[in-house]
This record gives structure tokens, C-alpha cells and sequence, in this order.
């Protein structure tokens, strides 16, 4: 089945995201849920935490991974470990997000515990995504194998540009990522992508080539795959 796209207006963008995951989440006992950092998913974080604060949601049987990390200073305010504790951890029963250490020595065998933690868990129920303006999903960039595991790579030019808006001369070279292997096993996808610069890439995601030269095209051949765009995100 082709991914199941839903276009909606910007001011509509974080709401309809969240009630597409809630409904996902709802199909699991205890949903491991992939979560991903950046801009794009900050609006719905935000509407989860408030619904939440409500008693309208509840997230407190959700296991949260963290799907990618900079290699780096852990504690850095760029780092997706700060992005979640401002983002995530404000949500009311939401538990700790499981993430990868940037800092272990030895950065290989830390993709491999994270990848058995996760195993332990039973796997990713939920990815949600976003897309980057390489075309990686997670930090998944072109190269990527479709059977690609958790490990570290090296980050895309495009990927490094968008990261050094926030850490500037800092910017990491590197980082820590769960596989398309692990992403794409997961029974359900939720891909959000919202703003005009976003929009090629996602046309070339949903209806180009697929292949490793485009990682999120590999979603194409997932039977589950949901798709929120803005109006903006779906120009192209």
C-alpha cells in the first residue's frame, strides 16, 4: 500500500499530527513509540503536553526511544538529549526517554547496545519521522543501505547546514542513529514534514526513485507509512 498522504493547513499541522499518533499508539498495549527532534515535531510535543496537562491524553504506558544523537557533548543545548528534556519531559506521565550516550568511548558498541535495548523492548511499535533535506530519516543520509542497523555515521553536508543554525563553530561532524532496519521494522510510520524547503524532498520521497540516494524513499515500500504535511511541504 502507497503512504497515505494528508495534506492539512499550517495552523492544523502539530494537532493533526498528534491525533494521527495517538490513534497509532492506541492500537498497543504499551506502544514503543521512535521519537524524533528539530523543529518540526516541536508543535506537537507542545499540543501533547497540554492535551496531557488536560487529562485529554495519555502517554504514560508509551516507551520512548530517542531514534538519533549528535556524537558530542551530551549536555550541550543543541544536543536532541536538551531537545527532549525542554520538549518531552514537560508532558505530564510521560516517561524518560531512552537515548543513546555521544559521549561513550566507544561509540560503535554504544549503537549496539542501544539497537539491544530496543530489541529488549520488542522493537519499535511507532516510528515517527521527519525528514531531513538529504533525504535521511533518523540520520539514516544517502548511502544508507535498506538493511542498515543502528550505528554511527557521518553527517550529510545538508544535515550539518541545518544543525548549524543552533550550534554554530560546535556543529558535530558525526552522530548516533537507529538503522532504517530498525525504523522500517517498526508495524506502523508516522512521517511529518512541514515548511516550503521541505517540499522536493518530500515529492522525492513519496513518488521518486527508490533507492539509497534518497534514504525516505525506502518508505515507499513499507505497507503502513502515514504522511502530514503542511500545505507548504506539499508544493512540489
Amino acid at each position: 500500500m502507497p503512504p497515505r498522504v494528508h495534506t492539512v493547513p499550517a495552523g492544523c499541522f502539530a494537532r493533526a499530527a498528534l491525533d494521527e499518533l495517538i490513534a497509532m499508539a492506541a492500537r498497543y498495549a504499551r506502544p514503543v513509540v521512535g521519537l524524533p527532534t528539530g523543529k518540526t515535531p516541536v508543535g506537537l510535543y507542545d499540543e501533547l503536553a497540554r492535551l496531557a496537562s488536560r487529562g485529554q491524553a495519555d502517554v504514560r504506558t508509551w516507551r520512548p526511544f530517542a531514534i538519533d544523537e549528535y556524537v558530542g557533548m551530551r549536555n550541550h543545548p543543541c544536543s536532541n538529549r536538551s531537545f527532549f528534556s525542554r520538549h518531552w519531559n514537560p508532558i505530564p506521565g510521560a516517561a524518560t526517554v531512552e537515548q543513546f550516550d555521544p559521549e561513550a568511548a566507544d561509540l560503535e558498541a554504544e549503537a549496539g547496545a542501544f539497537a539491544g535495548r530496543l530489541a529488549q523492548a520488542g522493537g519499535l511499535d511507532i516510528a515517527l519521522l521527519g525528514i531531513g533535506l538529504s533525504g535521511h530519516l533518523a540520520f539514516n543520509e544517502p548511502g544508507s543501505a535498506r538493511d542498515s542497523p543502528a550505528r554511527v555515521v557521518t553527517l550529510h553536508s545538508k544535515s550539518r547546514a541545518s544543525a548549524a543554525a543552533c550550534w554554530g563553530d560546535d556543529t558535530p561532524t558525526r552522530a548516533l542513529t537507529l538503522g532504517l532496519a530498525e525504523l522500517l521494522a517498526a508495524p506502523s510510520v508516522l512521517l511529518l514534514a512541514n515548511g516550503a524547503e521541505k517540499s522536493r524532498v518530500v515529492a522525492r520521497a513519496l513518488r521518486g526513485p527508490i533507492s539509497e540516494d534518497c534514504p525516505a524513499a525506502f518508505l515507499q515500500q513499507h505497507p503502513n507509512v502515514t504522511v502530514i504535511l503542511d500545505e507548504a511541504a506539499a508544493t512540489a
